[in-house]
């Protein structure tokens, strides 16, 4: 696959930026109003979170958000990692911790008091690839890394992320362009 990771990530400009501290409730809001603006960006379930020199300081996954509106869910992935995932199985933890029962019951309240900063993830530099980098490379290291996306950096500057959704979509767009 020719190219170049710059090609095919997804800019800051596309992507939820949000302060390193802010709220879930702050958090979210920046979110909505990102996807609604730009439904490019919404390929990664995820904000980028800035510092107070407004450089990219790590990464809100929605998979964290969700865990931090259901506290719970640390006793649960515990348990579940030990017993499995079968259907059955996570009946029976639902209706055992009773999750997201009243999750949403005060959600503006629990959001508005939920600090970002414990479920940012900081970017290791194992999750940076350089702009310059081949989408060939990219490639390889989301498939051997088992990660879903990585920071783009140009320079020192992160400037955005590519993820499996943007290399999908280049791949479905060069099946389309084949004459069979």
């Amino acid at each position: 696959m020719a190219g170049q990771v710059k090609e095919l990530m997804t800019g800051l400009s596309e992507i939820p930026l949000v302060d390193e501290n802010s709220t879930l409730f702050e958090a979210v809001l920046e979110i909505g109003i990102m996807r609604a603006r730009h439904p490019a960006g919404a390929r990664l379930p995820a904000a980028l979170v800035l510092d107070k020199e407004r450089n990219v300081a790590g990464l809100l996954e929605f998979r964290h958000m969700l865990k931090a509106l259901e506290p719970r869910y640390g006793d649960f992935v515990e348990s579940a990692g030990k017993l499995g995932f079968s259907f059955d199985q996570i009946r029976s933890e639902l209706r055992k911790y009773g999750l997201w029962e009243d999750a949403l019951e005060g959600l503006c309240q629990k959001a508005g008091e939920t600090m970002i900063k414990p479920f940012v993830i900081i970017p290791e530099e194992s999750r940076i690839a350089d702009a310059e980098s081949s989408i060939n490379e990219a490639v390889y290291r989301m498939i051997v890394s088992g990660q879903d996306y990585l920071f783009v950096r140009d320079g020192r500057m992160l400037i955005g992320v590519i993820s499996l959704s943007d290399i999908m979509g280049h791949i479905c767009d060069s099946v389309r362009a084949c004459r069979m």
